[in-house]
């Protein structure tokens, strides 16, 4: 009977987890394909300064260049040693008019640079949380982890679409486990014991979050891999003294071990007091800045 019920707990597990993943997994492919249409419109502004020069060089020979349509114009280029420069024309149009035309492109493309830009960085953080996600749910053990992520997702605009189209199809079983019935945080870290210390790991990124900025002292130690998606890691300091280099080490490879490098070999980790810590304005669950760090290359173990 015992074997049955946990037959029948792990299948549920896998049918939630999965579920859930390709949800996750199906918003990470909308958010790549948005980087690639991002990569493309800033291709294209890589002619701007092109634009912005020819613009200047007719302008600036106007006084002997005939005002009469043309398909191109030769002119001495005086940004590269007066060296001569064939500028493709709009025969429609006059070389003046086909100046400001190009001033226009120029700053068209100049603005676009500016906005474009700014939706690449905001997009690189949201994949990189998307990710984060990924990985959360890829290392979760039991069916309350994954409600917790599912709950982390739900206040989440990104997976918005998503999850309502979920909660729509699957009402009765969002209401048998219970997914959205705590609002508050889940606080359960994994502990370890290292000698006369104890190492805290957090589990999901809102558990991260409540650990490192909420659960622990400004004067414990903070540790995450470098670069890399993994759970915060808290060392509670006893009496603030400084614990020795191979206890430090050994936080390390845990927080390696629970990490994406988790596979990998001399996998850097960050480390720092928690005080220089901080979550900025508006960042994603389980995103910080931190500095005043030093790095351990370990191999990942617990």
């Amino acid at each position: 009977m015992i074997f049955i019920m946990k037959k029948k707990l792990g299948e549920e597990f896998k049918i939630y987890r999965d579920s859930i993943l390709k949800m996750i997994l199906s918003t990470l492919k909308k958010y790549k394909k948005k980087l690639q249409n991002i990569d493309a419109k800033l291709e294209t502004c890589k002619d701007m300064d092109k634009y912005k020069l020819y613009g200047e060089l007719i302008t600036a020979n106007l006084y002997h260049i005939k005002n009469e349509n043309m398909k191109e114009i030769q002119l001495e280029n005086y940004y590269d040693n007066n060296n001569k420069i064939i500028i493709p024309l709009d025969d429609k149009y006059t070389p003046a008019l086909n100046a400001k035309m190009f001033f226009k492109k120029y700053n068209k493309l100049k603005n676009a640079l500016e906005v474009v830009s700014k939706q690449k960085q905001e997009t690189l953080k949201e994949l990189d949380y998307i990710e984060s996600v990924v990985y959360e749910l890829e290392t979760a053990n039991t069916l309350e982890e994954v409600s917790e992520i599912f709950e982390e997702i739900s206040e989440n605009v990104i997976f918005k679409e998503k999850v309502d189209s979920y909660k729509k199809h699957k009402k009765e079983k969002i209401k048998k486990s219970s997914l959205t019935k705590n609002k508050t945080v889940s606080f359960n870290p994994i502990k370890y014991k290292i000698e006369d210390y104890t190492l805290l790991v957090g589990r999901n990124n809102k558990e991260n979050d409540y650990l490192t900025l909420k659960y622990a002292k400004k004067t414990d130690l903070w540790f995450h891999t470098k670069d890399i998606h993994g759970s915060h890691a808290i060392l509670q300091l006893n009496n603030n003294i400084m614990p020795n280099d191979n206890i430090l080490i050994q936080c390390a490879q845990i927080t390696a071990y629970h990490s994406k490098a988790k596979l990998s070999s001399n996998v850097p980790v960050d480390f720092c007091e928690v005080k220089y810590v901080r979550k900025p304005q508006g960042s994603k669950p389980g995103m910080v800045i931190y500095t005043n760090n030093k790095t351990l290359y370990v191999n990942p173990k617990i």
